[in-house]
């Protein structure tokens, strides 16, 4: 199924004609393809609301795309994040041991339509466990760095933004 569905798929650098197209109007397919999956997140669904240039500017600057086979590693325990990961495609584990090394691993399954290590958009981050592809994988990524680098200069969007920043430090705590 997976191997049908990536034969499916065609990458964009395989699209010859869109070399030709004027740089508004790639702006316009990088937002339409990438905006609909960084609002599963209500973040990006208020920011969009707010202010679509600048959610033009984080789908044309800040997101990436990756393909992982069955067993890649994402990351590791320890390891600095700089990204977080929207799951398009495929399964993904997270293992950890939330009370140390000690304690008993818990294992969690990211599905498609998730999201993980959004810590790494509100504070510096480093994983805590290691997360692996059950199977195929596609994930839409998100450059954190870049990502408050675009917000930071928006007066309208960054109190909104700091907002859920704030929001998620009171939950971690």
């Amino acid at each position: 199924f997976v191997l049908e569905l990536r034969h499916k798929k065609v990458h964009i650098s395989k699209v010859q004609f869109l070399n030709l197209i004027s740089g508004p109007l790639h702006i316009e397919l990088q937002t339409e393809l990438h905006a609909p999956t960084l609002c599963w997140h209500a973040c990006f669904g208020q920011v969009t609301d707010m202010s679509k240039p600048l959610m033009r500017e984080i789908c044309t600057t800040a997101v990436g795309i990756q393909n992982y086979a069955k067993n890649d590693m994402f990351f590791y325990r320890g390891q600095e994040a700089r990204h977080v990961f929207f799951l398009t495609l495929g399964t993904l584990v997270y293992r950890f041991h939330p009370h140390g090394p000690i304690g008993r691993e818990h294992k969690v399954r990211v599905t498609v339509e998730s999201w993980c290590v959004e810590a790494v958009l509100w504070m510096p981050w480093s994983h805590l466990g290691e997360m692996k592809a059950l199977c195929e994988v596609d994930v839409m990524t998100l450059s954190s760095a870049k990502f408050r680098e675009i917000c930071v200069g928006n007066q309208q969007v960054y109190p909104v933004v700091r907002g859920y920043a704030l929001s998620f430090w009171q939950e971690a705590s």
